[in-house]
Formats: C-alpha cells, structure tokens, sequence
C-alpha cells in the first residue's frame, strides 16, 4: 500500500468532489465529522458515485438512491449488501493523505 498525499479539495460540509490520483477516480466526501474518501464505484451495480449527496454520515448513490455509511462503508440499503470501497485517509491542514 501506498501513501499519496495531495491538495485537499475545498469541499464544504454535505458535499463531494472526484479526484484522480495515481489513475483511480476517488471520491472525497465532506461531513460535520471530517474528510472520508471511497473508490468512485457504487456497489449497487457499478455505476459511479458522482453527484451522490452526502448525509451525515453517510452518501447516496446519485442513480438508485443506495446509501452507504462513510464511517466504516457499510450498505444502509435494501438494495445492496456489499460495502463501499472505504479508503484510510487524513488531513494535514491544507493537504489530504490517501492510503491507496
């Protein structure tokens, strides 16, 4: 495993933004609680999870409503039970390191 450490994006609290590091698409989640990442890939049916809202703790896939926690990436929903692909990461002021 690799750590990769890049410039945090400017995400206001209950938003999202996709970046790409090392040719993987992430998604980088703010909450209340502080920063999650997850692999850009709903478990659902594959589909990407950009554009999902976050709630609390946890985001919804933007194309059949999914909800997947961000504290330990479990299914919140009937329509899956596999996890999201959660990723270890941390702030460090004005910069966000990845666990790839």
């Amino acid at each position: 495993m690799a750590n990769v450490k890049l410039p945090l994006p400017d995400i206001a609290p209950g938003r999202s933004a996709i970046v790409e590091v090392e040719g993987q698409r992430l998604v980088v989640c703010r909450s209340q609680k502080g920063v999650y990442v997850v692999r850009d890939n709903c478990p659902h049916q594959n589909l990407t999870l950009e554009g999902g809202r976050v709630r609390g703790e946890s985001i919804i896939c933007p194309h059949h409503g999914a909800r997947f926690s961000l504290e330990d990436g479990r299914s919140m929903s009937p329509l899956t039970t596999k996890p999201l692909d959660l990723l270890p990461c941390r702030e460090e002021g004005d910069s966000l390191e990845i666990e790839l």
